[in-house]
């Protein structure tokens, strides 16, 4: 009976975390199709790094170039891993063991989260 229950909590907490993955992949997906059709760097919390005010970057042409396919990137992995979670609480990953299909994701976001981290802190390096 509590393994159940637990079983459902954890299937439900995987569900909440893929439809955020999904929401913040599409909005960063949709950020950079707005900061490549007008080439103007708009506030956005997400694209830029911390206490980086958009109307003190040198280079924001070189900003787009350095930044767009890094986010694009992060994005798409995002969504995958969301697909990833999804499908390990139906019973399409059945065939998997366990601690990957219901870990797996979690697991490969954190390294995903400090690769984000670190390419945001270069963009800050090199173009404020």
């Amino acid at each position: 009976m509590l393994d159940t229950i637990f079983s459902n909590y954890a299937n439900v907490l995987s569900l909440i975390a893929a439809a955020l993955l999904i929401w913040t992949g599409i909005g960063i997906l949709i950020a950079v199709k707005k900061l490549n059709d007008s080439y103007e760097l708009a506030p956005n919390k997400f694209l830029y790094p911390a206490n980086c005010k958009p109307s003190q970057c040198k280079d924001p042409v070189g900003f787009i170039a350095f930044i767009t396919p890094r986010l694009i990137l992060f994005a798409v992995v995002m969504l995958v891993l969301s697909a990833f979670l999804i499908l390990s609480v139906t019973t399409l990953l059945s065939w998997m063991p366990e601690w990957i299909s219901q870990y797996g994701a979690y697991l490969l976001f954190f390294p995903l989260f400090i690769w984000y981290v670190v390419f945001i802190n270069q963009a800050a390096k090199r173009f404020w």
